[in-house]
């Protein structure tokens, strides 16, 4: 059986002490059955479970078959001219892709990449499918679930514009949009800067 890592994709409290790690038997029981390179919340901590073990959790910041780090000429290469683009600070290029668009349900990726790397990926609208999918999230489920998977946001954003909120996990690189209570966009970047790395035994971080 393969060996999955565990990394506590956390930083550190706002006083800048680093809390004690759960064990990592603790971990396992508890993410026993989450799918690998998925965040998890798991006794105050956002956890990342991976394939790899690694001290970073860019394994875990991914939407349906999009990764963070993966280079964009994949996705030029499978997909037709992207339907808008916007040049962005710091040399990024925003690119739109449709994914569906009926009368009962449309959606489209935003995905920012530079020097044909991606460096951020925005998934939006109101089509559900497993492989579009973040953490086991998808367009349309509920803010209980929501929390319940990645536990409580750290701020809460009146969105005028979708008549909706935007929840944000700082420091982590994640935000979802929510819709009367249902989830409409969600967005991972890549991290300013590294986690804390991971002492032996695989698990590292602090509670948020």
């Amino acid at each position: 059986m393969r060996a999955l890592g565990l990394l506590l994709a956390s930083a550190l409290l706002p006083s800048g002490v680093q809390a004690q790690d759960p064990g990592t038997d603790q971990l396992r029981k508890a993410l026993a059955d989450t799918p690998a390179n998925t965040f998890r919340y798991v006794g105050n901590y956002l956890v990342c479970k991976q394939e790899t073990p690694a001290q970073n959790y860019l394994a875990c910041l991914r939407i349906g078959p999009l990764r963070i780090g993966d280079p964009y000429r994949a996705i030029r290469e499978r997909n037709p001219k992207p339907f808008r683009e916007v040049a962005l600070d710091g040399g990024v290029i925003a690119s739109a892709f449709r994914i569906v668009t009926s009368a009962e349900a449309s959606a489209y990726w935003v995905i920012g990449h530079r020097d044909d790397t991606i460096v951020s990926i925005q998934l939006t609208g109101n089509y559900s499918h497993p492989d579009l999918a973040f953490a086991t999230i998808q367009l349309n489920d509920s803010e209980e679930k929501v929390l319940a998977l990645l536990g409580p946001r750290v701020h809460i954003t009146v969105v005028r514009e979708i008549g909706g909120l935007l929840w944000d996990y700082r420091p982590f690189p994640i935000s979802i949009e929510l819709v009367h209570g249902k989830v409409y966009s969600i967005r991972v970047a890549a991290p300013d800067a590294q986690p804390p790395s991971a002492p032996e035994g695989g698990a590292a971080g602090a509670r948020r």
